[in-house]
């Protein structure tokens, strides 16, 4: 691995825009990848919540087990995401 010789004099590289053409280095290469997948995320997770509406007016909702299964599913995938990335410090 060749390491980074930082010159101060020399300009800093443009920083990659989010619809911007990809970036060179691996790890900005994987943040924009991230980054694109959080919103695909967060747009699903929207979709979920619109559809769980549908749920109040079913005469199975306070024993479905699939949406509390799913319910619990994402409350500890969040969970433990806020954990790894301490979030859950501040």
């Amino acid at each position: 691995m060749t390491p980074f010789n930082y010159n101060p004099s020399s300009p800093l590289p443009n920083p990659f825009l989010p619809d911007g053409p990809w970036p060179a280095c691996p790890i900005l290469l994987e943040a924009k990848v991230t980054l694109d997948k959080a919103k695909d995320l967060r747009k699903a997770l929207r979709r979920l919540s619109r559809s769980t509406r549908r749920c109040l007016t079913c005469p199975e909702n306070i024993t479905c087990p699939a949406t509390r299964y799913f319910d619990n599913a994402l409350h500890l995938a969040i969970r433990q995401l806020t954990r790894e990335w301490g979030l859950d410090q501040e």
